[in-house]
């Protein structure tokens, strides 16, 4: 599957020069994080959420943060507190994002747009969702007459000079000033 990884939504992210997660140096056979003041972390705790989504939390020591030059950029309470996935979630997270952020990546996933285009097509077209028939044989020659049939339309569409249609622009967008 190719498409961007969720990026990190935490205010020190979002502001230039605060500590963000990427910053922490994780031990994670010591099960300790180091802030980038230097301090290391007073607790390790492994949490499970819903049942099955499991992370990590670090608290730092109040009198460590409190006594920090740097808290503003760092945390809004009285200590840090920095949650993360497990290990190998961590490392598969921050190589997607970074494969995902590099201009190869990008032009990757523009290759999605045609594909997404194609099967809206499809599905709204010519009834790509539904199969008529029963049984894996008739419904896989289904979808290969369906996709004859587009590649027929757009022949046709092609042949005939007829544009391809423009995006639709929400009202929201249209709102925007230009």
């Amino acid at each position: 599957m190719v498409g961007p990884t969720r990026q990190n939504a935490s205010w020190q992210s979002k502001t230039e020069g605060a500590y963000d997660e990427t910053q922490f140096d994780i031990d994670w056979s010591a099960e300790t994080v180091t802030c980038p003041e230097g301090k290391q972390s007073k607790t390790w705790k492994t949490f499970v959420k819903d049942g099955d989504r499991t992370y990590i939390q670090a608290r730092f020591n109040k009198r460590d943060c409190l006594n920090c030059p740097a808290i503003e950029l760092c945390t809004r309470g009285t200590h840090r507190i920095v949650a993360f996935l497990p290990q190998a979630q961590y490392e598969a997270l921050a190589t997607a994002r970074k494969v995902h952020s590099s201009p190869e990546g990008k032009d990757r996933y523009k290759r999605r747009a045609g594909i997404e285009g194609t099967l809206s097509q499809g599905v709204r077209g010519f009834g790509l969702r539904r199969s008529r028939y029963r049984g894996l044989a008739k419904t896989h020659l289904q979808n290969m007459a369906i996709g004859a049939a587009m590649n027929i339309d757009r022949l046709v569409n092609w042949l005939n000079g007829t544009p391809t249609a423009k995006t639709r622009v929400s009202r929201f967008k249209a709102l925007e000033t230009a």
